[in-house]
């Protein structure tokens, strides 16, 4: 019987199931993406937000177990336009990507200060808090990069450019799309200033990454903006 008290987590998905109740994806600090029936739910007159960090308590036995309780461990938080549809796409990352039940907290704490800095963040710094925690979930997939160094084990040189070639890292080209410079700020220090035209070069690469997992499957939320 498992019985779990209060640990942080993260709405990422909900839909309907057997009438008055409802399935909710959640990414949870300690037990990673776990999804629980809540019984009863649709009639509540307050439905649990999403992009809000609660405190949840559930309980059961086999794979479904149900949701007891859910505590507000956080200012409710009401994304809209452009920002709504970036914090979708994390979400929809997340549900298409990360295993079930085990637990990822350095994703959890990077989805957190992307949805909590959102609003407030220029355009430059969304983007760029994105390519973070995409970064930080291909790395706990398994497929993160070592920004300082080519295929070969050489170091990246800030004057030379790059191609990405999946499953092999990155090969020196002299017609390469990815200036040394960009992957070595990467490395060194992800809290300096990215030009407009680096943010989108990273895009770039980050996009080619992610298609290696997503497959064919189009996600949702890039039909309703391009995302940064």
């Amino acid at each position: 019987m498992t019985n779990v008290e209060l640990t942080p987590a993260f709405l990422l998905h909900r839909r309907t199931y057997q009438g008055n109740s409802l399935l909710l994806d959640f990414l949870t600090r300690d037990h990673g993406k776990i999804r629980l029936v809540a019984r009863g739910i649709r009639k509540n007159k307050t439905p649990i937000q999403m992009f809000q960090c609660l405190k949840i308590s559930f309980k059961g036995r086999g794979g479904l177990k149900a949701l007891a309780n859910t505590e507000s461990n956080d200012l409710p938080r009401r994304l809209l336009g452009n920002n709504l549809v970036l914090a979708m796409y994390a979400n929809e990352l997340l549900s298409r990507l990360l295993p079930e039940a085990e637990a990822h907290p350095r994703v959890f704490f990077s989805y957190q200060k992307f949805v909590e800095g959102i609003s407030q963040a220029t355009d430059s710094e969304q983007q760029l808090t994105l390519r973070l925690f995409e970064n930080q979930l291909l790395e706990e997939l398994g497929y993160g990069l070592d920004f300082r160094c080519d295929y070969s084990g050489q170091p990246i040189s800030s004057t030379m450019n790059y191609h990405f070639a999946e499953q092999e890292g990155f090969f020196r080209h002299a017609d390469g799309k990815i200036p040394g410079e960009i992957l070595l700020k990467f490395a060194a220090d992800t809290t300096q200033n990215f030009s407009t035209k680096e943010l989108k070069i990273a895009k770039g690469l980050n996009r080619q990454r992610l298609r290696a997992l997503l497959g064919d499957k189009p996600l949702k939320s890039r039909e309703l903006f391009v995302v940064n």
